[in-house]
């Protein structure tokens, strides 16, 4: 079956000023490059389209998003992993040198001669700036090679900025400014997020090779929506001038005119709901099986609490499908317009999401809808739900499945945990639930402060104040930007 949180978030178009923009400039909007229709992201999760990224379709004032190209095109199965563990023949290592000239003529008749030269100039000339800052000959090649050279061929050479996603898969060809989540997308894909565990991250030899491209003239900004990747980055990096580059805009959201009516008392509807790319594996990274659990203690406490399950469902014990069975939980693993997926989140009462980590989409979305969060205490959480505030938080994921490391400033995730249930999760989000369930002025206490929060600290106007200053840095490099970590 084919399922999605909701519809993907479509590219913004090169066309008239997009629907929504803040757009009040007499003169023509300056044109930004969203490079996430690049091929190479299909790599990390198709990021480009991720509905993180669906802020671009409004953007500040003075400003418009472009796609130069169409929808991200399928990547042959070869290009997708990097060659790691060494060279291990000398007939490896002169392929590994050579690879690079057979991909320009390979692209030759595609894209024309002078674009594949162009190409490959770029990657000779970052391959000498990477050596020249340190960096590992083979390391460097390796590195060189998964930016994918058709990706770098297809990228704007005129465009003014481009606009990268969660991942650096550029060669430096055009000026560039990126926005991530977290630290270890930079790596990707020779370090993962759910196994950083005990990664001995500046012993990578990968790590000089991204301080030394984010340090680069042509990272003109990295922007973030977690204040703690904010804080981190110039620990991690050691870097003062990375620090300088690094801007925290908290995300934003749209509000939906009609919120959740807390009012009711005769029923109340738990929800909980998978990734946006909807691949099974999720159900467990968000915690589904400590949900089901917990759902099976409360429905034994209170008869009139439902729960809806949107997600596909992995394989699952028996002992998790009697629950699904005697407890009548709903599961919903069809695809979603958008008017429906809006109809089930107005619908419901409670967002159940003990992840191992931050979803900052799911979380806002809940929260512009004044469903009451219940999430849990793995790293990034704290910085959108405030315990007893505006949703609640139930402890058992941080230094567990994930938490930023403050002596190298790299995040730690561990997601080995998630497949199976904790008891202390499972009995704390149970306990929380009842709390909602009993004490109904709470809820719609947190429910309506959750809905004020995504009104003004996390609006779609406070994000785009920010990103414009970070854009009016990048486009004229001259301006004076401000840290950061001052956003509020």
């Amino acid at each position: 079956m084919t399922t999605a949180l909701h519809e993907p978030a479509s590219p913004p178009t090169s066309s008239a000023a997009t629907p929504g923009s803040d757009e009040t400039d007499s003169q023509a909007p300056c044109e930004i490059e969203f490079a996430g229709w690049l091929p190479c992201f299909t790599f990390f999760g198709d990021c480009g389209r991720h509905p993180q990224f669906g802020h671009t379709a409004a953007p500040p004032a003075g400003y418009r998003f472009v796609c130069s190209g169409g929808a991200n095109q399928a990547v042959p199965a070869n290009h997708r992993a990097p060659l790691i563990g060494g060279v291990r023949t000398v007939l490896g290592a002169a392929w590994l040198l050579i690879r690079p000239f057979c991909s320009a003529i390979r692209n030759a008749r595609r894209f024309g001669f002078p674009a594949c030269l162009r190409t490959l100039a770029a990657v000779a000339g970052l391959f000498l700036a990477l050596r020249r800052a340190g960096c590992g000959f083979w390391a460097t090649i390796q590195f060189l090679r998964t930016r994918h050279f058709a990706s770098q061929i297809q990228a704007p050479p005129r465009a003014k900025l481009l606009f990268l996603t969660s991942v650096p898969f550029i060669c430096n060809q055009r000026p560039w400014i990126i926005e991530i989540e977290d630290p270890i997308t930079l790596f990707f894909p020779f370090h993962l997020n759910g196994c950083t565990r005990d990664t001995p991250i500046r012993r990578s030899p990968y790590w000089p090779i991204v301080k030394a491209l984010l340090e680069s003239d042509a990272c003109r900004g990295i922007v973030t929506h977690m204040r703690s990747t904010a804080a981190a980055l110039p620990q991690l990096f050691q870097s003062e001038k990375i620090a300088l580059k690094t801007a925290y805009i908290p995300c934003a959201t749209e509000l939906p005119a009609v919120a959740v009516d807390q009012s009711a008392t005769d029923r109340l509807d738990l929800l909980f709901t998978c990734s946006w790319h909807q691949l099974p594996v999720s159900f467990f990274l968000r915690g589904g099986l400590d949900v089901l659990r917990a759902f099976e203690i409360v429905q034994e406490r209170y008869p009139h609490v439902r729960l809806t399950l949107r997600t596909r469902l992995p394989e699952l014990k028996p002992r998790y499908r009697r629950i699904l069975e005697k407890c009548w939980v709903r599961v919903i693993d069809r695809f979603l317009p958008n008017e429906d997926m809006d109809d089930l989140m107005r619908s419901s009462h409670v967002f159940l999401l003990p992840a191992a980590r931050m979803h900052v989409v799911s979380v806002l979305r809940a929260m512009a809808f004044g469903q009451a969060v219940i999430a849990s205490d793995g790293w990034g959480f704290r910085e959108y739900v405030e315990h007893g505030r505006n949703g609640l938080i139930v402890p058992g994921r941080h230094g567990k499945t994930s938490w930023m490391d403050e002596d190298t400033g790299f995040l730690r995730e561990d997601h080995e945990p998630m497949f199976r249930s904790s008891t202390s999760v499972a009995t704390a989000l149970a306990d929380a639930i009842g709390v909602l369930v009993e004490d109904h002025a709470l809820r719609r206490r947190l429910s309506a402060q959750a809905r004020r929060d995504a009104a003004t600290r996390f609006s779609v106007e406070q994000w785009n104040r920010g990103l414009k200053a970070v854009l009016d840095g990048a486009v004229r490099p001259g301006t004076k930007q401000r840290n950061p970590a001052s956003h509020a």
